[in-house]
């Protein structure tokens, strides 16, 4: 990853954006109730950077977040290369030695974002498995450049307390959707999203049921591992949790708008054992169906 010297550019690039918040900002932000946790550092973007190369040979105490929104480039951590292209979202743990660049007949577009704060290895823990794993891929272009764009926007409020808590919920923001978005291009994503819908639409015609896990992967088309996989990620719980919080739901409309008796309710959904039936629906809302119903009704 070697370039001519004269060839190497860090920053200086048509139409670039680049902000970094100065030390007293940071000072403060290292002491304000929930920016602490997670603040931006450093902030900008290249619309087009032809020749950009920055080699840190000690790695910054900042986290490092690059998306590639066009073009081309690379990453170099541990002797390692990795090919970057349009989607990938860099991310470089704090004192991590690496080189990046963009590619010399297709050079990248980015945007960047340098950040901190007491919250920052629970969120790496969270995003990425390791070190040698730098990179996801987060298809859709528009949806992240709209989340960069509206942290970028919190520079508006001039530093202000309230304009560094926005800054940081808009950071926190972009974190959520390269969560939910990441490794599923385009149609497949809607694939995705189609076959939970369905799982979840076939639940609901089914609360008198009791559906196996075995039943509803084969509904979604899955085998079990992949099929629970997937609904965790949509959903962030599995799938029986989530028929089993469907039916609770259900009782306690039931509970509020008929005079049904808990074994007849029970039989309703699909159990055979009220005292078992009951013993789930207080461990789900905290108190027996019983007590609900008198709470609601007075």
């Amino acid at each position: 990853m070697q370039k001519h010297d004269k060839m190497r550019i860090r920053e200086g690039f048509p139409q670039q954006r680049l902000a970094v918040l100065p030390p007293n900002v940071i000072k403060r932000c290292e002491n304000l109730p929930m920016v602490r946790h997670l603040y931006v550092t450093d902030i900008g973007a290249y619309p087009s950077a032809l020749h950009h190369y920055v080699d840190r040979n000690l790695g910054i105490p900042s986290v490092v977040l690059i998306y590639c929104r066009r073009g081309k480039g690379s990453l170099q951590i541990d002797n390692t290369i990795y090919k970057i292209q349009q989607g990938h979202l860099i991310i470089i743990p704090p004192n991590t030695p690496h080189i990046y660049q963009a590619d010399d007949t297709d050079p990248w577009s980015i945007f960047w974002i340098h950040f901190t704060g007491e919250q920052t290895q629970s969120l790496l823990d969270c995003l990425i498995k390791t070190v040698r794993n730098p990179l996801l891929f987060v298809p859709d272009t528009q949806l992240m450049s709209n989340a960069f764009e509206d942290v970028y926007a919190c520079l508006n409020y001039h530093y202000s307390d309230a304009g560094l808590l926005a800054m940081t919920s808009e950071l926190l923001r972009l974190f959520s959707i390269t969560k939910l978005h990441q490794g599923f291009p385009g149609s497949q994503r809607q694939s995705v999203e189609d076959r939970v819908a369905s799982t979840l639409d076939f639940m609901e015609q089914h609360l008198d049921m009791s559906l196996t896990l075995e039943e509803l992967a084969a509904h979604s088309g899955q085998s079990v591992p992949y099929y629970t996989r997937l609904f965790k990620e949509r959903t962030n719980q599995s799938p029986m949790a989530c028929f089993i919080q469907l039916k609770i739901r259900k009782t306690c409309e039931l509970l509020d708008q008929t005079d049904l008796s808990i074994k007849q309710i029970a039989g309703e959904l699909g159990y055979d054992d009220p005292y078992y039936f009951s013993r789930l629906f207080k461990k789900v809302q905290g108190c027996s169906p019983s007590t609900y119903r008198i709470a609601i009704k007075g």
